[in-house]
């Protein structure tokens, strides 16, 4: 029965007259579907039932239209993330696979005495195993991953981390890095501000964030808290040397709308910053406040909820939360900074001009395994207890400092750079034994001689040199044992002797 319309339709080609052959096809068309029309009902319907509801399924699915950004085949980011919990489904993972739970971490405790965790982290083993498995998934079939699996899946890691800090869902997205968000937030402050842009750092902040502010705003102020820490054991509440060193440097310039930077845990030096004392009093000189809590999840509590006088909230997911390198957090209560000052992520997308999780939680084609290793690490945190967790980082370091003073001066009080009570629950610095401090003063070449050492001695830890005395930054993690403080306690004394 086809073979004669399309011998017809053959034939009409030939002819060359494009005016007989296109009305010709109508008119074979309508013929075709005249004859469909007329076949037996049994014949028309007799697919298979299950063949039927598969139709009615596909139809349903996947003939809505794109409702993601660009051309992706999934829901729209924005809706998944404001979705409450009774609506919401979490996405089935979309591989077979378990990770498993007998090792923590991949570190060589065998070879290595590693007592920085602090600086770029360690994976928890659950973490880097379930990256790999989605790092084969999307390997097997590429398009399945970036068009349909992704998007569902970071929503889910980025509604978690929410979740875990205490924070609304709607002001909450992902980045790769604490410096991604850094560059997204100064970036879109001095475009909006202008020329009234106005940032206000320490001398304490990380180093690259300097650099970022003198490169993108004309007007840097620097407070100098270095100078302040030595009144700090001289006072009741230790705590009050900072707003004693924004206040007498500020004095009475005007603040409106300058942002202020502080560290939940300043790197170098290892102190904690009163967040919400500071981020209040900055409130009150008409500041924006931008949190760098680079060293906050997990080693200490977060409910971002409970300060709601910053403005902008960037935590790291690499470092204590030990997530694989590559996953960090934005936390931005403020519609109308959202909307402005984070209009544009500091790489745009197919998200740009749409809603705060489109914009980004995709920057564009690479491996985002780590976001989406997100769930398994908090679920092994959860399991282990969170309090515990924190409760054991802090005896933990505690010990390690009390240990280290008796072994090099003999007696563990006033060995750190500042009360213990100010420094970060999981690190701290602790003065080199006299006998390595170099008078008038040290430098930080020689800080470099001794981390050289002990690092051909199997040792990872950093030597910091602040205001000429030498100091040894440690780390505590749940590995970390006392053993190790031990080894590098008679290590530093060793080179001492040498």
């Amino acid at each position: 029965m086809v073979h004669v319309p399309l011998l017809l339709v053959y034939t009409l080609y030939l002819s060359r007259d494009d005016h007989v052959f296109f009305a010709s096809i109508k008119i074979i068309m309508r013929s075709l579907f005249s004859l469909s029309a007329l076949r037996p009902f049994h014949v028309r319907d007799s697919r298979p039932a299950m063949v039927t509801r598969r139709w009615n399924s596909h139809y349903q699915n996947h003939t809505k239209g794109y409702q993601a950004m660009g051309s992706f085949h999934s829901d729209d980011v924005d809706m998944l993330m404001a979705q409450s919990d009774a609506v919401y489904k979490p996405p089935p993972l979309p591989f077979e696979g378990t990770v498993e739970t007998d090792h923590d971490f991949l570190i060589d405790r065998q070879r290595w005495t590693f007592l920085n965790h602090g600086a770029f982290g360690g994976a928890l083993k659950v973490g880097y195993d379930r990256a790999e498995q989605w790092r084969l998934h999307l390997e097997r079939q590429p398009l399945r991953y970036f068009d349909r699996d992704l998007l569902p899946h970071l929503v889910y890691s980025a509604r978690r981390l929410a979740d875990f800090t205490g924070a609304s869902r709607e002001a909450t997205t992902l980045i790769p890095n604490v410096t991604y968000g850094l560059n997204t937030v100064l970036r879109g402050y001095t475009r909006v501000l202008g020329n009234q842009a106005h940032i206000v750092l320490w001398d304490t902040s990380y180093g690259s964030l300097k650099k970022m502010a003198h490169q993108l705003c004309n007007r840097v102020t620097e407070i100098p808290l270095s100078k302040y820490l030595d009144k700090a054991k001289n006072l009741e509440n230790p705590n009050e040397i900072f707003a004693m060193a924004l206040s007498d440097t500020l004095g009475n310039m005007d603040c409106h709308n300058a942002l202020l930077v502080l560290d939940q845990t300043t790197s170098n030096t290892a102190i904690n910053m009163p967040l919400h004392s500071l981020s209040t009093l900055a409130k009150e000189l008409g500041m924006l406040v931008l949190v760098d809590g680079a060293h906050g999840l997990l080693a200490q509590p977060v409910q971002l909820s409970n300060l709601p006088n910053v403005d902008f909230y960037l935590a790291n997911g690499h470092k204590w939360l030990s997530c694989p390198r590559g996953i960090g957090l934005l936390y931005c209560p403020s519609a109308e900074w959202r909307d402005t000052i984070l209009e544009e992520p500091a790489v745009m997308s197919h998200g740009i001009g749409q809603g705060f999780q489109s914009r980004f939680l995709w920057d564009g084609c690479r491996d985002y395994a780590a976001a989406l290793s997100v769930p398994a690490v908090l679920d092994y945190w959860q399991a282990r207890g969170v309090d515990q967790v924190q409760a054991s980082l802090a005896t933990k370091l505690y010990a390690a400092v009390h240990l280290l003073g008796q072994a090099w001066h003999g007696h563990a009080d006033d060995v750190t750079l500042v009360p213990l009570e100010l420094h970060a629950p999981m690190m701290a610095l602790v003065r080199l034994p006299p006998g390595l401090q170099r008078l008038p003063a040290a430098t930080s070449d020689d800080a470099k001689r001794i981390q050289d050492f002990l690092f051909d001695h199997f040792i990872e830890v950093p030597i910091k040199c602040i205001n000429g005395v030498l100091y040894v930054r440690i780390s505590a993690h749940v590995y970390n044992d006392l053993e190790e403080y031990s080894r590098l306690a008679k290590v530093i004394l060793d080179y001492a002797t040498k």
